[in-house]
């Protein structure tokens, strides 16, 4: 499965991405109220987003994802499947460390939340 040095790795990337996406979600959202969001909560960010065109809703739903995965590898949940709580596929994992869902369990939903 995954050993600590690979979490830390993840995680130092999620942190990076985090900031970039936040970064460019703030500047879009000053440029569309005016106002400066910058000390906005993130969930507050991401809600803000949802209200907005389609690539701050795109970009508003990637902060979501890794704020949620962040959180994941600080409780050591991690790498375990939201749904079913079976380990993740280390695959999946290294090509999109925010996916919360294992293989089988993403098939499921997408057939039954389609």
């Amino acid at each position: 499965m995954l050993d600590i040095e690979k979490v830390a790795q993840l995680q130092k990337n999620l942190m990076n991405e985090k900031e970039v996406v936040r970064s460019r979600l703030e500047d879009a959202l000053i440029r569309l109220t005016g106002q400066d969001v910058s000390s906005v909560p993130t969930a507050h960010l991401i809600k803000l987003c949802r209200r907005e065109s389609d690539t701050l809703h795109d970009d508003g739903f990637r902060l979501e994802r890794i704020d949620a995965a962040l959180c994941a590898i600080h409780t050591g949940l991690f790498g375990y499947c939201a749904d079913c709580e079976e380990p993740i596929d280390l695959q999946d994992i290294i090509e999109d460390p925010t996916e919360p869902r294992c293989q089988e369990c993403r098939v499921h939903s997408r057939y039954y939340h389609s």
